[in-house]
């Protein structure tokens, strides 16, 4: 039967919602809570602390979920595979069911038989399923193979076995739980087979269409162990994932996934946009046809993902997800290039994305439009450099090397934008590959990696705290009360191992059953202090969160420390007064910006520390002076007004019916602390905070730029650290007008008299140049080349500014009716100015002085054009003059 895709999500949800008693729980975000972790790539990862016994399981212990993911960076991506395959894709939709301890293989084979052959009414006998087939290590999954061939009634024919690459899960660290699975297939025909003969195409022989898996249920009953033993677990669990995408592909009888409800009106879209036809597999013909077809389904693909991703908060940028999104985006707009599509598109593709998932997907009807802005302003970034390291690319693999240097990769990257990944897609669309260690160091010797550039994605946990949360509960924190109080050491970790002892001048990670320390989390810096006791003295440096542990970073000055030692914890009460003016100051200031701009603005980030608070919110625009104004005038009313803060904890789902806002991203708990500031302000937050708003005292907005395409940072400062600053920049007034011999209050006046003059000298100077150049004309004119029945003069002015170069360009005109002028001047080591004058005569003939300096400009690293008769141009490769001036030359002759 005919299931569009809302329907198969609502009937799964249905079926394990009211039929088998499960709890529904929405889709968490792209953006995962585990930090090991890029993207969600799986219906599973908000779950991973249950599974790793970190956190305690859902009421009741059975959810079903329909989950975003991406898997678009990382060995796990699928990218290359996207619009050449039928079910492969950057952006899924995973429908999960899931068992913590609670039902196991016998309750969930037979549910999954159900529901595919009745609600989804797929013909049983196009189905089979695969088991693991043991090996020296794990037996095989016979348990597995007797509930389907027996209770469901499958004959051994279609049961395969299966080696532990293809048909076992986990651990997702060295140790843990893992298990084997068990996967659901469906015969589309022979129509989508590689080969007639059984021997060669068939499941577990190839990667071909006709036998397209769709659900994988995995069966967590084992643990490994650090010697590599496994060992069955006491509370098994089961994780399972539908692939909406393919579910679709089968229940509409589609010949791939672009062709269902859920892709083909985007696809349609993009098709119109390129004024391509979309031909299907079954009618493109040529070779020309099934690109065309390719370069759609990609682009279609890649719409999709990055309007989700842009949509759960991620912006563009050379790092983690940003590098990820940036990447993707960017191979859309190259692949819209092989379509003829040289503007900006991808961002017109939003609403058409938003119009087919936004009936689900609430959050995409809110982002439309920033999503869009995102999109478009990175288009245009990439689209200024494209073309230019597209014909440096093209120059390398033309080359006869079958290796692309790492340096000119690295070129390609530093300078042109472009992603790594994609040009070694290109290099390897050509037959060669790219020297990737060569790409390295010249990364290495360029920047100072950041910690936070990682790529792959790796469920992981740390073995060590896992065990030591679950043998000891979690850190109880006092600090909110006070901060100082009593703690017994529960473990220590140096060098990420635990120990037994820490001497004098050790420096490790240590875990107390209960603490003052504020531990990293929400924005807030951690607490640095002393651990004292009768026969030693510690320094805190800093105070991290894992799950439900505080880590106290610290060094031994004196004595010795083992696990159940008592300490007197001892927080910096200066410091963390001075970090809690400033979180408090940020509350304050996230009211103001929304009520100032709306709610529609978000925060997208913080850090608030002793010595200022930083903050990161959306907004399409650059705050103008006065509305930065008018935000620090409303924050220091609210300072002023005194309003008591107050918190109380709650449920979470209490809590956001009291319309508190919570932070984008951020991990809660079902029980969560509330901060009231007055009547201005109510959001979720664990941190710490002033009793009244009076004691934040005076706050001063010291920054503001942007740091992403429609993200702004602010930086302010309040209590004394904005007493100190206010005094300094008024020491800084006072020199200055000093210096100019005038008071304070006459500064701006004094300034604007002195840039007049400097004006009106530089006219000056300007008019001096101008006559000393004109002055080259007669020597430019009598060193013009010949071509055909007009000149050419090209030549490489030294020391002219590029006002000079036009006013010889200009002059050469008015004295030479049949004259084309290409002039070059180099300032500095990184600076070439260009200028391109064409006579009157010429320009009727078609030689066009702005597609003459822009083609220059290319080859000097620059951009530019003009008018037909004159332009200029830049460029930052001064090296390069004479090569453009010479491909100009060339060029001219040739067209002549």
């Amino acid at each position: 039967m005919y299931l569009s895709g809302a329907e198969v999500r609502d009937k799964f949800v249905a079926y394990f919602r009211d039929r088998r008693g499960h709890l529904h729980l929405p889709s968490s975000s792209l953006i995962p809570d585990n930090p090991t972790l890029l993207l969600t790539s799986a219906g599973m990862v908000q779950f991973v602390p249950i599974f790793l016994g970190q956190a305690p399981p859902t009421e009741p212990p059975r959810a079903v979920t329909v989950q975003k993911c991406a898997r678009a960076g990382g060995k796990d991506s699928d990218i290359e595979n996207v619009g050449r395959t039928a079910r492969h894709h950057s952006f899924f939709e995973m429908l999960g069911n899931f068992s913590f301890g609670d039902y196991f293989k016998a309750e969930v084979i037979p549910w999954a038989w159900e529901f595919v052959t009745k609600d989804l009414g797929f013909a049983p006998e196009r189905l089979s399923v695969t088991i693991f087939r043991g090996d020296d290590e794990v037996p095989a999954d016979e348990e597995a193979f007797e509930i389907w061939n027996k209770k469901v009634g499958l004959s051994a024919e279609r049961i395969f076995r299966m080696s532990r690459k293809d048909n076992f899960w986990g651990p997702p660290g060295p140790t843990g739980p893992c298990g084997p699975c068990s996967e659901i297939y469906y015969d589309r025909g022979e129509k989508f087979a590689c080969s007639s003969d059984p021997a060669v195409c068939g499941i577990g022989k190839c990667e071909c269409d006709r036998y397209l898996e769709f659900w994988n249920l995995v069966f967590m009953e084992l643990f490994k162990d650090e010697h590599g033993k496994f060992s069955p677990l006491a509370r098994k669990n089961v994780d399972t994932g539908l692939g909406l995408d393919r579910v679709a592909l089968i229940a509409q009888d589609a010949d791939n996934s672009f062709e269902t409800d859920l892709l083909k009106p985007i696809l349609e879209e993009v098709a119109r946009i390129a004024a391509k036809s979309y031909k299907g597999s079954s009618k493109a013909n040529t070779q020309e046809e099934r690109d065309t077809d390719t370069y759609l389904k990609i682009i279609t693909d890649h719409a999709r993902c990055v309007t989700f991703l842009v949509a759960d908060g991620i912006r563009m940028s050379n790092v983690g997800r940003g590098y990820v999104l940036r990447f993707i985006t960017r191979r859309a707009a190259r692949f819209g290039r092989l379509l003829g599509i040289t503007e900006p598109f991808i961002y017109k593709l939003v609403p058409k994305v938003v119009e087919v998932y936004s009936s689900y997907y609430k959050e995409l009807l809110t982002q439309k439009d920033l999503v869009a802005k995102i999109i478009i302003d990175e288009e245009e970034r990439f689209a200024k450099t494209i073309d230019r390291g597209m014909t440096l690319l093209e120059e390398k693999l033309a080359a006869d090397a079958n290796e692309v240097e790492g340096a000119a990769a690295f070129n390609l990257y530093a300078t042109y934008g472009f992603p790594i990944e994609l040009t070694r897609e290109i290099a390897r669309e050509r037959g060669k590959t790219v020297d990737m260690d060569g790409f390295n160091k010249a990364k290495k010797e360029h920047e100072t990696v950041s910690a936070g550039n990682k790529f792959n994605v790796n469920i992981a946990s740390d073995d060590h705290l896992a065990k030591i949360s679950k043998d000891n509960g979690g850190t109880k924190f006092t600090g909110h009360a006070q901060t100082e109080g009593e703690g017994s050491v529960v473990a220590i970790l140096k060098d990420g191992q635990l120990v037994d002892h820490l001497e004098e001048g050790d420096e490790a990670e240590l875990v107390l059953d209960t603490t003052p320390f504020y531990a990293e989390s929400g924005g807030q810096l951690g607490d640095t202090g002393r651990l004292i006791s009768d026969d030693s003295k510690v320094a805190v440096l800093d105070t991290k969160k894992h799950e439900k542990l505080h880590l106290h970073k610290i060094r031994v000055l004196a004595g010795a420390l083992a696990p159940g030692s008592k300490l007197r914890a001892l927080v910096d009460a200066e410091r963390r007064h001075a970090v809690m003016l400033h979180h408090s100051t940020a509350h304050v200031f996230h009211s103001a910006i929304r009520e100032l701009f709306g709610k529609q603005v978000v925060q997208a980030g913080s850090q608030v520390g002793p010595h200022t608070m930083r903050f990161d919110f959306t907004l399409d625009k650059q705050p103008s002076p006065g509305e930065l104004a008018r935000i620090e005038s409303m924050m220091n009313e609210w300072v002023r007004s005194n309003a008591p803060v107050e918190t109380q904890e709650m449920p979470i789902e209490e809590a956001k019916r009291t319309g508190a806002i919570a932070m984008f991203g951020e991990k809660y708990g079902d029980i969560v602390r509330v901060v009231r500031m007055g009547d201005f302000s109510l959001e979720f937050c664990g941190g710490t905070h002033v009793q009244t708003t009076g004691q934040i005292g005076l706050t001063k907005i010291i920054s503001e730029g942007s740091i992403a395409s429609g993200v702004r940072r602010i930086e302010a400062v309040s209590g004394p650290t904005a007493w100190q600053y206010i005094s300094q920049h008024l020491g800084f007034l006072e020199d200055a007008a000093g210096r100019l011999k005038t008071r304070p209050s006459d500064l701006v006046g004094q300034i604007e008299r002195l840039q007049e003059q400097l004006k009106q000298k530089e006219k000056l100077t300007q008019t001096l140049e101008e006559k000393l150049a004109l002055a080259r004309v007669p020597e430019l004119l009598k060193g013009a080349t010949q071509i055909k029945d007009f000149e050419l003069v090209a030549a490489e002015l030294k020391d002219t500014s590029a006002d000079g170069l036009k006013a010889i360009a200009e002059e050469i005109r008015k004295r030479n009716p049949k004259v084309v002028v290409v002039l070059a001047s180099a300032s500095g080591a990184d600076k070439v100015s260009l200028t391109v004058g064409v006579s009157d005569d010429l320009v009727k003939r078609g030689i066009n002085a702005g597609a003459i300096a822009k083609e220059a400009a290319g080859i000097v690293g620059g951009s530019g054009g003009g008018r037909p008769q004159i332009a200029q141009a830049g460029g930052k490769e001064p090296a390069k003059i004479n090569e453009a001036l010479s491909h100009v030359k060339k060029s001219l002759t040739s067209a002549a």
